[in-house]
């Protein structure tokens, strides 16, 4: 009966009563705006590397390596922490427990309780020294599957830990570019300033002379104030974004300050992005690790329908003297096995397999809308990263029409065949429209940076 018994554990222990998993399938259209998809698989944990150095500049180079600062970076690496010991603890439940004790004790009875008769010591020693397992052997999968939970629930706090990097990497660099678009805009702010002031000069001489109404001084005099408004508002902007990235390296704000490179950036040259780049993407991993765990989680539910079994052993050695206690006749031991099974419950275990059941179902729809977001995420990027190349286009053409423009001005006055309103006017437009392109190629980067992100980093 012993041997049978045994069997029918050695062979119940490989069970599992969670669904045989598969992954929820989700509907793709066939390619990006200009890539093929191919069939994905796991690749999360393939290294993104350093993908901000596509860009090439070594001011965003260092800040990047400044991130590890970051408080809530620091606080995942505690939750990721958490969840790896968690699964150290649901492991250990898989082997048996083992526990060793000794007592050694004087014990004084009542020689008047009942069952007292005389002869018998009432005052003696007790010395006890033992030693007990216990397993429970995992018949129907449960421990498995609660293991199986747990390294699940840890590989999603890892996916999270690196979705939480790769956005803050994606949100630094996204503010160092526009911090050194609005750093462009203010020079070309303050140039217009200069060139309203030089308008504003000859208008009221224009006055004085009696050549022009008051109200062109009044109006010229509205154009400087506007100006130096908006660089104002520009410092003020790129001083609001200082102390963002202050913040996002773990820094304070107070006498914190960043270099940003005079040149001019580039976005990353995109060809073909073929699907599989969404494979390196950490939330979609995590999602997906989510309903993975909630598989599992069926499993431990539904295995509660079925007995739970125990196996223990103890041994150990007592005596009244110490002098005797490791001898054949102090021997102790025990031997037994267990079986325990729930006959009536209310409905208990039935309402906890139905949750479980809706659980995955609810990180099924998680997994797909992620997935969905993801390419609807590439697909923007990929829409903006287009048009704003087209306006960068149409503001570069301006900047050199403008250009012309204000050089043929200096060459008609310098030839007496224009008055310097003319040269004024045309410089103001030349300001206009660097202040313009400035803001272009800072919404263009930050495009760039954001289908990077949305790519799950840069390309290998």
């Amino acid at each position: 009966m012993k041997r049978i018994f045994m069997l029918f554990v050695l062979f119940c222990s490989a069970c599992s009563l969670a669904p045989e998993y598969h992954r929820p399938a989700v509907d793709a259209p066939k390619a990006f705006s200009g890539g093929l998809f191919v069939k994905a698989k796991p690749a999360d944990d393939l290294p993104k590397g350093a993908w901000w150095k596509i860009y090439t500049d070594e001011s965003l180079d260092n800040l990047e390596s400044q991130l590890e600062g970051n408080q809530d970076l620091k606080a995942a690496l505690s939750r990721l922490s958490q969840a790896q010991s968690a699964l150290k603890a649901q492991r250990a439940l898989l082997f048996p427990q083992v526990n060793v004790g000794a007592v050694s004790q004087k014990i004084n009875t009542s020689q008047n309780r009942a069952t007292y008769f005389r002869g018998i010591p009432y005052r003696y020693s007790d010395n006890l020294l033992t030693a007990d397992v216990s397993y429970e052997p995992d018949v129907f999968g449960r421990l498995a599957n609660q293991v199986a939970v747990a390294r699940q629930q840890m590989e999603s706090s890892k996916a999270d830990l690196a979705t939480l990097r790769l956005s803050l990497q994606a949100e630094l660099a996204a503010d160092y570019f526009t911090l050194q678009a609005l750093r462009r805009q203010q020079a070309a702010l303050r140039n217009l300033a200069e060139n309203e002031d030089q308008y504003l000069k000859l208008t009221r001489a224009l006055y004085e002379g009696g050549a022009v109404p008051e109200a062109d001084v009044d109006e010229a005099e509205i154009a400087l104030q506007n100006a130096k408004a908006q660089e104002q508002d520009a410092e003020l902007q790129a001083q609001t974004l200082i102390h963002a990235i202050a913040l996002l390296l773990g820094k304070p704000a107070t006498g914190f300050s960043v270099h940003t490179e005079n040149g001019e950036p580039r976005p990353w040259a995109v060809i073909s992005l073929p699907s599989r780049l969404l494979e390196r993407r950490p939330d979609i991993a995590s999602s997906e690790r989510q309903v993975e765990a909630a598989n599992a989680a069926i499993g431990v539910a539904r295995a509660a329908y079925f007995p739970e079994f125990t196996l223990s052993a103890q041994g150990g050695f007592e005596s009244g003297q110490m002098a005797n206690l490791i001898a054949t006749p102090s021997e102790l031991w025990s031997l037994g096995a267990g079986a325990m099974v729930n006959l009536f419950d209310a409905g208990l275990r039935k309402a906890l397999t139905e949750e479980a059941r809706a659980r995955y179902t609810e990180t099924v729809a998680n997994y797909r809308q992620s997935v969905l977001n993801a390419y609807r995420e590439v697909e923007d990027s990929l829409s903006a990263i287009r048009q704003l190349e087209l306006e960068d286009k149409s503001g570069e053409s301006a900047l050199q029409s403008a250009s012309r423009a204000a050089d043929q001005a200096g060459f008609r006055y310098q030839g007496g065949m224009a008055s310097y309103l003319d040269v004024v006017t045309a410089q103001i437009q030349v300001a206009q429209a660097k202040q313009q392109l400035a803001l272009l190629q800072g919404r263009r980067m930050t495009a760039s940076v954001l289908l990077v992100k949305a790519l799950g980093g840069g390309p290998r």
